[in-house]
């Protein structure tokens, strides 16, 4: 209806953008719905547009409240949107970091697993000489994840001791690192003793902690994003028709 057009327009002329376009579609729904009313109830289509422009009062008056509360409003939900993306973008870089930091744990641990895994086949035929210990040694040494490495050879080949007794009674064949660090809780130590009893085998790294609970941190954020995103959305869903039905009467 050209008529309701020509009012909503002159009343949102001085307004632009993307919010003023919204409310003009707002107001002209809730036009044109009480010229259906209206109609129903016997008036002729002018009379009705006549009426439910009259109803909304001075077009000047109710331009700038109306336009006031509608951007108070619409400021409070779009600082709940941007609150909501930033929990999003904030939540997507944690789960990413605690991902990444995992994935670089497990390959640490597997890269020491395969190098202690090779030396050990290395040592698997029950021979040493200087040859072997210098590519085991190049093993080792090209593995920055181990930071203490030493391989005691038994004295009495066949002969085993209790483990405690190794250190003391077997020889040292091979050893890397710093050997201050012997035995500190930081570190964690991964041993293999042949079963011929020939060689025993020690490599020290540090502790790697646990990560699990830290991903309650993207998941607390996520929630976040979830609820202050939706409760932006039907807040701006529902701002416009709430704000016109207070002065439709």
């Amino acid at each position: 209806m050209k008529q309701i057009d020509e009012f909503v327009n002159s009343m949102y002329s001085d307004v632009k953008g993307k919010d003023a376009k919204e409310l003009k579609q707002e107001m002209r729904s809730h036009l044109l719905e009480a010229v259906s009313e209206l109609k129903a109830e016997g008036k002729s289509e002018k009379e009705a547009i006549d009426i439910a422009i009259s109803r909304f009062g001075d077009e000047k008056q109710i331009t700038k409240g109306l336009f006031t509360l509608f951007k108070a409003q619409n400021y409070v939900i779009r600082n709940l949107f941007r609150t909501s993306m930033a929990a999003l973008v904030l939540g997507l870089i944690v789960l990413i970091g605690l991902i990444w930091t995992e994935n670089y744990n497990q390959n640490k641990l597997h890269k020491i697993d395969q190098i202690v895994n090779s030396v050990f086949e290395k040592l698997a035929d029950g021979t040493f000489s200087e040859e072997k210990k210098k590519e085991i040694l190049s093993l080792v040494k090209a593995t920055k994840e181990i930071e203490y490495f030493v391989i005691y050879k038994n004295p009495e080949p066949g002969k085993g001791v209790p483990k405690q007794e190794i250190m003391k009674n077997w020889d040292v064949a091979v050893e890397s690192g710093y050997s201050s660090i012997k035995g500190s809780t930081e570190y964690v130590w991964k041993d293999i003793k042949d079963p011929y009893e020939n060689y025993y085998m020690v490599a020290g790294y540090h502790q790697i902690s646990t990560l699990n609970n830290f991903y309650s941190i993207p998941i607390g954020l996520f929630i976040a994003f979830a609820v202050l995103g939706l409760t932006s959305f039907f807040l701006k869903i529902n701002t416009n028709r709430k704000m016109l039905n207070a002065f439709i009467k």
